[in-house]
């Protein structure tokens, strides 16, 4: 193996063990810089020895076995990056719950697009993912909402319901494969809670960058 392969290898296994230290979000997808302040001499360490065990395989195994760790080394993480949720165009009318007995309230709808990784939620590039939080204090017990959209660069368009859960409990929540574009969604439907009450939430829309 020449010195070359082993300085990338031992570049990729750094970013691999530093991929929890980032900077600041920002708008835009955009690396996140890898400062080595942030490697304490134990991980450099053990960032060498394991470096050094694939050095000793490779070698061993040959250069079909080098280009295939190479190969690997280069696809395992997820695309690096941050991004920030963006807003629908106006909060939607929630009818049917409120907080402190009201008979109204509104929900906040966000789309957010890829890559970001490693801070959650984890989203890859070309992919949107749709989020609703209505006004009312509650755990939900089911989510009927659904988002309409369709990428105007692509013409690619679906209606998906917001079903994802974590833990047994609606999130509210879904990443759907847009594909990179201008997207434009509809967002409605209801969520039912514990305590019985049921939010609709009125149609809200909105343009997002994907």
């Amino acid at each position: 193996m020449n010195r070359r392969s082993r300085i990338t290898i031992s570049a990729l296994s750094a970013v691999a063990a530093a991929v929890v230290f980032v900077g600041p979000a920002s708008a835009d997808p955009t690396p996140m810089p890898m400062p080595a302040p942030a490697l304490s001499g134990l991980s450099i360490a053990a960032l060498n020895a394991t470096s050094a065990e694939m050095h000793k395989a490779a070698d061993v195994l040959g250069p079909d076995a080098q280009s295939a760790i190479n190969r690997l080394l280069a696809t395992a993480l997820p695309e690096l990056g941050v991004t920030v949720p963006q807003p629908f165009f106006y909060p939607a009318p929630t009818l049917g719950c409120g907080i402190a007995g009201a008979p109204g309230t509104v929900t906040i709808s966000t789309a957010q697009a890829g890559p970001n990784f490693p801070i959650p939620p984890w989203i890859e590039r070309g992919d949107l993912r749709f989020q609703a939080l209505p006004g009312y204090v509650g755990v939900p017990t089911a989510s009927n909402l659904s988002v309409a959209w369709i990428n105007l660069s692509t013409l690619k368009g679906s209606i998906d319901r917001l079903d994802d859960v974590v833990l047994g409990v609606p999130t509210m929540s879904k990443t759907v494969k847009s594909g990179q574009g201008t997207v434009l969604a509809a967002l409605f439907g209801s969520v039912t809670y514990s305590s019985g009450a049921s939010c609709f939430a009125l149609p809200t829309v909105g343009s997002f960058n994907a």
